[in-house]
C-alpha cells in the first residue's frame, strides 16, 4: 500500500512536472507574443507620429493655400473695381468727344446749308437778270 502511495505521488509528480512545463512553455510563448506586441505597438505609435505630422503639414500647406486663394480673389475684386472705373471714365470721355463731334459737324453742315441757299439764290438772282438783259447784251456785243 505504501508502494501504490509512492508510486500514486511519484505519478502525480510528474504529472504535476508536465503541467509545469508546459505552464513554462505557454509562458514563454506568451512572453514573445507580449513582446511582439509591444514591437508591433511600437511601430504603429511611430507611424501614427508619422501620419500626424504628415496631417500637420498637409493643414499647414492648406491653410497657406486659402490664404493666397483669399490674397488672390481680393486682388482680382481691386483689378476688377479699378477696370470698372476706367471703363466708365473712357465711356464718359468718348461720350463727350462724341457730343462735341456732333455739336461741331452740325455746326459745319449749317453754315454749308446757308452758303448752299446763297449760292442757290444768287444764280437764281443772276439767271433771272440774265434772261431779262440777255437780248440786249447780244445785240449790243454784235454776235448776231
Amino acid at each position: 500500500m505504501a508502494r501504490d502511495t509512492i508510486q500514486n505521488l511519484a505519478v502525480e509528480v510528474e504529472g504535476i512536472k508536465k503541467d509545469i512545463e508546459n505552464a513554462n512553455v505557454i509562458h514563454s510563448r506568451l512572453d514573445t507574443a507580449i513582446d511582439k506586441l509591444t514591437d508591433v505597438s511600437t511601430s504603429i505609435k511611430s507611424m501614427l507620429a508619422v501620419h500626424e505630422q504628415k496631417l500637420a503639414q498637409s493643414e499647414k500647406t492648406e491653410e497657406i493655400l486659402f490664404e493666397k486663394v483669399r490674397e488672390r480673389g481680393e486682388e482680382l475684386d481691386i483689378v476688377y473695381r479699378d477696370l470698372q472705373r476706367d471703363i466708365a471714365q473712357v465711356e464718359k470721355r468718348l461720350l463727350l468727344e462724341i457730343k462735341s463731334l456732333k455739336s461741331s459737324l452740325d455746326t459745319r453742315v449749317s453754315l454749308l446749308e446757308k452758303w448752299r441757299w446763297l449760292i442757290i439764290g444768287g444764280a437764281l438772282a443772276i439767271g433771272f437778270i440774265l434772261a431779262k438783259n440777255m437780248p440786249k447784251i447780244i445785240n449790243s456785243a454784235g454776235w448776231l
